[in-house]
């Protein structure tokens, strides 16, 4: 690898972890710090720079936290470091080995620490399974990608067998639609130490992200259905991970599936990305693609953010945790939940706005049955954004705005929190006028200096928002309801729980509960009555019944078929050879 000198000082952080676990985390904030400079100073306009840019901005912020967090003993930090390490390789890597290395690295660290926080067999192996899934379905295809170029290094491909067989291998990984049904992934994020967790579900699932950019940008002839096929996914991933969000109990459940919905979103746009790059409809392929890349900077530092706020929490269940109201870190949750609840100004709600824009531009340029398909997306893109609202507003008000139980925390565990939500803000109103390429002014409404975003085709606006504009407003809106209003009066009413008849006070389990009885046939098929207070588990039912039909129709096949006849075992073998022949041969 030529870029060791990039690589090194995050080879040298696990080791300086053993020795001292508060040094390996000021190590990995320095690694990260020389990687970004560099980056941005050599390579400012490439692919990676821009993820290597939101990875270590989050890295830093989570191993501030980390320092005082991390009382698991001398294990935790080493593995830290060594998953960053493997996201470094993947982000650095130059050809397939070394991106199949540093994918292991990853993954490798996270199974161990998972298994050891636990010390249970069932989250770790479950994590593991996955992920070596996902390793399978790279290897398959960059064996199939070097077989056709004749080199291990990243070169443009015509056949998009390639990109299938990757991008499912990167879904794996990010626990998209179908993957998310066995709960893989909020079982093993909600497993892992919070500042693992916060890398886990900002950084490696985005490397998914990056991976399926990475390969279509190298395939020169992408199916128009198989672009269809990845928006729907990630359609039905939004609204599934965040209604499965809005039910949780588990702090760290609730977020994990959040990321579902988040990956989900920027699915959609990668989705539109490779439909308009095999259109040629230019205008569209560039608003995805920044759309993807304001997307990625959104969920990595809210989720982050939000994945080191449940470190400070003392219980799992959001009913029973314990409320923090230090201003500072409240501050810091309003801001990161408004953010990933698509609000404007800040960050996520504009990458929510450009995502749904851009699907009408797309549906309307086409004009044909096909804008039928996006329409739908948007439709379901826009119930799971209502939901993903509701869960946000679950989030923060049963960790910090209800009954105050903690009034006291350690600054070194609010201020990365704080940081985080501040930069989702500044963010929203700095990053879309750097990067964004769509821009103009508006003299009659006083937005001049192209400080109006747009979207367009053809040269023609479609919609337009100038995040600067919408924060003065409501700055200024805020400020004179203050000044004429003063501070808001609570009125207390009497407790209606949703069903939930057990409890004297409105928990977070009661809020949610109106959408487990209307939508009980697909969050709890097997049972009766109202839901008790602890929770259920929402996707094992299925996963149980669909074990046992498999089994059933397992023991059939072999009774019928395999059952020690060597006719059917020499038809059985010439079905699977013509089958890999065929599959060889295309």
């Amino acid at each position: 690898m030529n870029i060791i000198y990039l690589i090194a000082p995050f080879l040298i952080s696990p080791v300086i972890s053993i020795l001292n676990r508060k040094l390996g985390y000021l190590s990995i904030i320095l690694a990260s710090l020389y990687l970004l400079i560099f980056s941005l100073y050599k390579y400012p306009y490439e692919l990676n720079t821009l993820f290597i840019t939101i990875s270590t901005t989050v890295w830093i912020l989570i191993s501030i936290f980390s320092i005082k967090y991390d009382n698991y003993g001398s294990w935790l930090s080493p593995l830290y470091g060594v998953t960053i390490l493997g996201i470094v390789i993947i982000l650095e890597s130059s050809n397939y080995i070394e991106f199949l290395s540093g994918w292991e690295i990853m993954s490798i660290p996270a199974y161990v620490a998972i298994g050891l926080t636990r010390k249970e067999f069932r989250p770790a192996y479950i994590f593991m399974a996955f992920g070596e899934l996902s390793t399978a379905l790279l290897l398959a295809s960059f064996i199939i990608a070097s077989a056709d170029t004749n080199t291990i290094s990243f070169t443009q491909l015509i056949s998009p067998l390639p990109l299938i067989l990757a991008t499912f291998g990167f879904l794996t990984k990010m626990g998209i639609t179908p993957f998310m049904v066995s709960e893989w992934l909020p079982i093993a994020h909600g497993t892992a130490p919070s500042n693992l967790s916060s890398v886990l579900s900002s950084t490696m699932t985005l490397m998914g992200i990056y991976g399926i950019l990475k390969m279509s940008d190298l395939t020169q002839n992408i199916p128009i259905a198989f672009s269809l096929l990845v928006s729907i996914i990630g359609a039905f991933s939004v609204f599934f991970g965040s209604l499965y969000a809005y039910v949780n109990e588990n702090t760290k459940g609730i977020l994990a599936f959040s990321t579902i919905e988040n990956n989900g979103a920027m699915l959609v746009s990668i989705g539109l990305f490779m439909f308009a790059k095999q259109l040629g409809i230019t205008s569209t392929e560039n608003i995805a693609f920044y759309t993807i890349i304001i997307y990625s900077f959104a969920h990595s530092i809210a989720k982050g953010g939000l994945f080191m706020s449940t470190g400070v929490e003392e219980a799992q269940a959001i009913s029973f945790s314990k409320k923090v109201r230090d201003k500072y870190y409240v501050l810091g949750l309003v801001l990161l939940t408004s953010s990933m609840s698509g609000l404007l100004p800040n960050l996520g709600g504009i990458a929510a706005w450009l995502t749904l824009e851009n699907l009408f531009i797309i549906s309307y340029i086409l004009h044909s049955l096909i804008s039928v398909i996006f329409i739908v997306i948007g439709s379901i893109m826009a119930m799971g954004d209502g939901f993903a609202t509701a869960l946000l507003v679950r989030y923060i008000t049963y960790l910090s705005l209800f009954r105050v139980d903690r009034k006291k925390i350690d600054k070194l565990l609010v201020i990365p929190v704080l940081i985080s939500g501040t930069l989702v803000l500044v963010f929203g109103n700095i990053l879309p006028y750097l990067l964004y390429p769509y821009k103009t002014s508006l003299p009659q409404l006083g937005i001049l200096g192209n400080l109006l975003i747009v979207n367009e085709y053809s040269n023609k606006i479609f919609g337009a928002i100038s995040p600067l504009y919408i924060t003065l407003l409501i700055s200024m809106f805020s400020l004179v309801t203050y000044l004429v209003f003063g501070k808001p009066k609570i009125r207390r009413v009497k407790i209606w729980n949703n069903g939930v008849n057990d409890q004297e006070e409105y928990t977070a389990f009661a809020m949610s509960n109106n959408i487990r009885l209307m939508l009980r046939k697909i969050l709890k098929p097997e049972e009766s009555g109202y839901l008790p207070s602890y929770g259920i588990d929402i996707f094992w039912e299925y996963i149980y019944k669909f074990s046992r039909e498999a089994r059933n129709f397992g023991e059939k096949f072999g009774r019928a078929l395999i059952n020690s006849s060597i006719s059917w075992y020499i038809v059985y073998i010439i079905i699977v050879l013509i089958i890999i022949s065929l599959i060889i041969a295309i």
